[in-house]
Formats: structure tokens, C-alpha cells, sequence
């Protein structure tokens, strides 16, 4: 069969938060040596490990009777979501006969093996790690993605471990899409026997708590290290567990495991299982959500770890800091800010690191090293950047963070010196551009949840890891907000708040005024105030909406972007910045505000690609789940 032409592949590529690619069979053959090392196989047919060409492992997802129908459901769901927790969809082969989704290699296999057929000891706060990044990706499949994703079989063998014991959600082949105010019914109740939902089982309604359930299940087994087909008494093991929680807490004591349910931990295991417990509660409407399930799981760690005396960030040493950068030498360096210099680093056996080491000069000292390490500890949002640990010694103050593989967002709109890319990297594209401007104003609002105000948000301190994920970061310069006094006006010139410049009074919509700037970056890659440029066109914020107001835009946005660009997002987009950057604070949105719009920008563009136009007329998506869409594309594919 013929590849996908065109046209028809415009109709049946949906949006999605990450670029994918289209492999041949021939593509196929050859990154798995002829299918030469089985991973593992299942109903839908085969696991083949391969490697790219540029080295990179990757599984293969053979589906042996091409069911068609059910291998596009599958892609668009998958395609659909971008979260660290889950593995990585890198692309798909539609060739005859040739039905086949590629995804990133997870080395440790799953989590029902390490479990159950692997007799080595995992730590009780690695285990309540991977119930939380299970429950991050529930919750914003559930919650945070705009088209709502229901899993449909959630359970150990669905969890992958990387080689960190990351969990990496995987297997979305009877997953579904659904609006927010949908309720799906089946006739056709499919599922894992001892995982699936029991109340999905008898009446065929399909909703986020059906996932819920089967997560409540996962933590029975995490902290039973049980199977939950076993059987005890004549009773499933699952439901004697609910039965003995039914008394109480302690009286399912007896079922927890003996490595991690000692003295000093008893009340953490009993604390998961009170969460397993009302997860697994028999009627749909009182149990928890998964947002909720993940802040009562993060609870249970930090008490863990001050339990055990531990911090949720490490203490380096200066030995260790200099292994790391082999005596931050200058070959690793890769920037500079205001606090010092910034190296590329390797610490535990090779972890890629960021360490930004104090300058002398500095005007930060040690009153915001602290103040930095004090926030990032308390702060675990997936777009706020995770501070790893520290180094005070020698006189020397060292902070050590996660690598981000993609540098920052100035990178790839100016290019740099100092990163990876020695010359301008490749333009983004205007999906690209939104999707991180999306996770950008998420992080902020995260912060700004937390009563932090950033102070200093400019297109460096919007970082992008592996998978394009939006870091936000550095809080040096962060503020408890917002203040009622003033204080010393402190920023990056061109991006400050004018009201805050003047009154020396930052509060959050300082940060969504810097942010502004940042979204007319975004469009026309330059910076925001250039002197360089005529004085009408020295202010991108004034140049950009004098231009609009012409009718001039596609003069001065990025060329790389003109023409693909639909109008409605384009002026959704510009009337968002706009509105950031008005003069007065009360006039500006909130950062929620903001992550909403764009949302909606986004939308607008992927109507107009799904409508295979790059101009749309109407301004508005209506969402469809996974069952119809796929019967709809799947003509467009084959």
C-alpha cells in the first residue's frame, strides 16, 4: 500500500505535543536488524527493540492483525500527549501489513516485573516516587490536557522503569479521548481482569475514576508487593484488603510488605494504603481525583524524608562539584547570568547536570543562594525547573539543577555562543512556539499558586528539556509576593513592569508584564527593546501593535513562520500579549488567564490543520473522542 499522500494525511493529522515521524517498513526493518530482539508481546502482537540512526533506542510496537481502526485510535491518543511520565511516542510506520508505533526504550522493564518477578529491594520512598509520577500523568491526562484522556488500563505492566526508576506511563491502545462534559458508554467493556474498574465492568460507563480505581490497585501492589489476582480465603486478594481497611487502617497491616513496613514507616504505608483504599471505593462519585491523589502522595514523601532525616535536595561537595565539571573547565561551560557561571556536568555515574557555580562579582550573594535553595525545595511543578542539590563550601555556592537537553527559549529564537548550538538552531514551528509559551505561563501561574513572584521572567529563564517540556527557571531574583512596600527594583532591562519600575511594588502581574515580552519574542524573533532599530520600531510591543492595526503583521512576525500561521490564532495570540503589557496592572490577566488563551490559540491553529487550511474561517474545535475520530480518520489513512 502506498504511503499516505498529502492531502489525506492533513485530514488525519491531528495536533499533537510533539513532533512524530512517519517511518517506512524499510526504515522499520532496518532499526530493529529484521526484528531480530523480541521486548515482549501481548494481544496486539510484537515488542522489538531498535536503534535510530543517530543511536537512540527505541521500541517497536509491531501490531500482528492490522487492525486499522484500532492502530489510528491508538496514534491519535498517543500523539495527543506530552508528559514526562509518559513514554515517549517518537513515530509510526502505515504501510500494508506494516502497522507499527515507535516510542522511546525504557531499560528497566516494567514496574509489575520489578515487583513481583524480581526479589531486589525497593525503597519505600522510590516506591511512593513512582506512584506519584503515575498519578502526574493520571492527573493531567484527566485534568490538564485540553481533549480529556481516559487510560482504560492502568496497571504495573502498563508502568515502565527507566533507568533511574522514572516511571514512563505506556500501552494507550484502548485509551480514549472525551470531552469535559462527556460521559462515554460501551457495549463492548474491555479491560485487565483484577485492574479494570468493576463498576465500568457491569455497566459499561467509562469516566476518569475508572482509572482512578485501577490506580488505587497499583498502590496495593506497591506496598503489598501482592499480585492483584491472587487469592486469599476464596476472596480476591483486592477485596480482602478493602475489607480489613474497612477497620481501619492497621487492620490491613498484615498484607503490607515486610521491607518497607517497619516501625519507623508504618504510618507512610498506612497513609497510602487510606489513599489505595478510597481509590478503590465501590461507588464512582466518592473517589478522590487524581490532582488531589498526587498532593496527598507528595505529603507522604516529605514526611518520609524528614522522617529518615533526608532533604528533598542533595548536599555536594566541592570534591564532587569539580568531578562533576572536571574542575569546571571551560570546555563544559555553557553560560552566564547574573549569578555566575553555568557548566554542563555529570554527577552519580553519569546524570546530567547543570551547576551554575557564584562569580565573585556577583551581585547575588548569599542571602539569595538560600533564598533559592529555600523555594526550589518547596516547589514540585512539572514546568518549574527541580533544583537537584547544592554545594556551600570553601566559600564557594554552587547550585546544581537538572540538565535541560533543548537550552533555553532565547536559543532558538537568537541562537548562542554558549549553548549546544554554536549557530541559530532550527526555527520552531508556530505549534512549537505555542506549546511552550503554554507551559511557560503554567509554570508562572504555578508559582504564582505558590506566592511566588518570579521577578525576572525573560526568554533565558524559559528552559526546554528532552522532550520539549517548559522549565521556568532561576528564582534568585524571586519575591514573596506580592509587596506592600517597596523595594529595590531588581530585572533585566526591557522586560520590567513600569508600574513596579516607578512605585518599586512588584506583585504577579510584574511577571505577566515581563511575559508579554517574552510572547512578542515569541512571534517575531527579536528582542524587545533593540536601540539599534528606528525609534518606532526600537519597542516590539508598539511596533507589533502598530503593525496589526495596519494590517502589516506578516511583515514583521519570523519569515520562517509566515504562511503557516492561521489568522484566528495569529490575533488570538497578538490580543493576548497585548493585554499583558498593558500599562496598568489591574488591566492585565492573570497568569491563569493567560494559559487559557493561549490554550485557545493553540486550538485555532491545529481547526485550521485539521481542516487542512492554513487560514480556518471558524474559530472553534469541537472535541470528539478517540472511537469516533479514529472511525472517521481511519478511511483518511488506508
Amino acid at each position: 500500500m502506498e504511503l499516505l499522500q498529502e492531502a489525506d494525511r492533513s485530514k488525519w493529522m491531528v495536533h499533537s505535543n510533539h513532533s512524530t515521524k512517519c517511518f517506512t517498513k524499510g526504515d522499520i526493518d532496518r532499526m530493529t536488524n529484521y526484528y531480530r530482539t523480541s521486548l515482549g508481546s501481548g494481544a496486539f502482537g510484537e515488542v522489538y527493540e531498535g536503534v535510530l540512526e543517530d543511536g537512540r533506542m527505541v521500541a517497536v510496537k509491531r501490531f500482528i492483525h492490522n487492525v486499522k481502526e484500532n492502530f489510528a485510535k491508538e496514534l491519535i491518543v498517543h500523539r495527543e500527549i506530552n508528559h514526562k511520565n509518559v513514554v515517549k511516542l517518537i513515530g509510526y510506520c502505515i504501510e500494508e501489513n506494516s502497522l507499527m508505533l515507535v516510542t522511546k526504550y525504557v531499560a528497566n522493564g516494567n514496574l509489575s516485573d520489578a515487583l513481583h518477578h524480581d526479589s531486589s529491594p525497593i525503597p519505600l520512598d522510590i516506591r511512593l516516587r513512582i506512584s506519584i509520577e503515575v498519578a502526574e500523568a493520571l492527573a493531567y491526562m484527566h485534568s490538564q490536557m485540553y481533549t480529556h484522556v481516559i487510560h482504560g488500563d492502568i496497571k504495573p505492566a502498563n508502568v515502565l522503569l527507566d533507568g533511574n526508576f522514572h516511571a514512563k506511563l505506556a500501552d494507550f491502545g484502548i485509551s480514549r479521548l472525551v470531552n469535559t462534559d462527556k460521559t462515554l458508554y460501551t457495549k463492548n467493556v474491555i479491560g485487565s481482569i483484577g485492574y479494570m474498574d468493576p463498576l465500568f465492568a457491569r455497566d459499561g460507563l467509562l469516566t476518569s475514576n475508572s482509572d482512578v480505581y485501577s490506580f488505587g490497585v497499583v498502590l496495593f501492589e506497591l506496598i503489598t508487593r501482592k499480585k492483584a489476582t491472587a487469592v486469599v480465603n476464596s476472596v480476591n486478594i483486592v477485596s480482602a484488603f478493602t475489607n480489613a481497611l474497612a477497620r481501619g487502617a492497621r487492620g490491613a497491616r498484615d498484607m503490607f510488605d515486610a521491607e518497607i513496613a517497619n516501625k519507623v514507616n508504618m504510618k507512610i504505608v498506612e497513609g497510602v494504603a487510606k489513599i489505595a483504599g478510597e481509590c478503590l471505593i465501590m461507588e464512582r462519585d466518592k473517589r478522590p481525583n487524581m490532582i488531589d491523589v498526587v498532593e496527598r502522595l507528595r505529603v507522604l514523601i516529605k514526611t518520609l524524608h524528614k522522617d529518615q532525616g533526608q532533604h528533598r535536595v542533595d548536599l555536594f561537595s566541592l570534591a564532587e562539584m569539580k568531578a562533576a565539571t572536571k574542575d569546571f573547565h571551560r570546555s563544559l561551560l555553557v553560560g552566564e547570568g547574573a549569578f555566575g557561571r553555568v557548566y554542563h556536568g555529570k554527577i552519580n555515574g553519569g546524570t546530567n547536570v547543570v551547576i551554575k557555580r557564584r562569580e565573585s562579582s556577583s551581585i547575588l550573594g548569599e542571602h539569595e543562594f538560600y533564598k533559592e535553595i529555600e523555594k526550589s525545595s518547596k516547589l514540585m511543578h512539572h514546568n518549574v525547573l527541580p533544583l537537584v542539590g547544592y554545594c556551600n563550601e570553601m566559600g564557594e555556592m554552587i547550585l546544581v539543577y537538572s540538565y535541560m537537553a533543548h537550552g533555553c527559549l532565547g536559543d532558538h529564537l537568537y541562537g548562542t555562543k554558549h549553548h549546544l548550538y554554536r549557530t541559530k538552531p532550527p526555527p520552531l514551528t508556530w505549534n512549537r512556539r505555542l506549546e511552550i509559551c503554554i507551559g511557560a505561563a503554567r509554570g508562572l501561574h504555578g508559582l504564582h499558586s505558590s506566592q511566588i513572584i518570579h521577578g525576572n521572567v525573560q526568554t533565558k529563564k524559559i528552559l526546554l528539556d528532552e522532550e520539549w517540556v517548559v522549565k521556568i527557571a532561576d528564582l534568585s531574583f524571586s519575591k514573596t509576593g506580592p509587596s506592600t512596600e517597596n523595594t529595590t527594583v531588581t530585572g533585566t532591562t526591557g522586560y520590567g513592569d513600569p508600574e513596579y519600575v516607578m512605585t518599586g511594588r512588584i506583585t504577579e502581574k510584574s511577571d505577566v508584564y515581563s511575559f508579554g515580552a517574552v510572547l512578542f519574542q515569541v512571534l517575531c524573533a527579536r528582542s524587545f527593546i533593540d536601540a539599534s532599530l528606528p525609534a518606532e520600531q526600537m519597542w516590539l510591543a508598539g511596533w507589533v501593535l502598530q503593525n496589526k492595526k495596519e494590517g502589516n503583521l506578516d511583515q514583521i512576525i519570523d519569515p520562517y513562520l509566515i504562511g503557516t500561521i492561521n489568522m484566528c490564532s495569529l490575533n488570538k495570540f497578538v490580543e493576548t500579549a497585548e493585554k499583558c503589557v498593558a500599562d496598568h496592572g489591574t488591566d492585565r490577566p492573570s497568569m491563569a488567564d493567560v494559559v487559557s488563551d493561549l490554550k485557545y490559540a493553540l486550538q485555532l491553529q491545529a481547526s485550521a490543520e485539521l481542516a487542512g487550511s492554513s487560514r480556518a474561517d471558524e474559530g472553534v474545535v469541537i472535541g470528539v473522542d478517540s472511537d469516533s475520530l479514529a472511525q472517521a480518520t481511519a478511511s483518511h489513512i488506508f
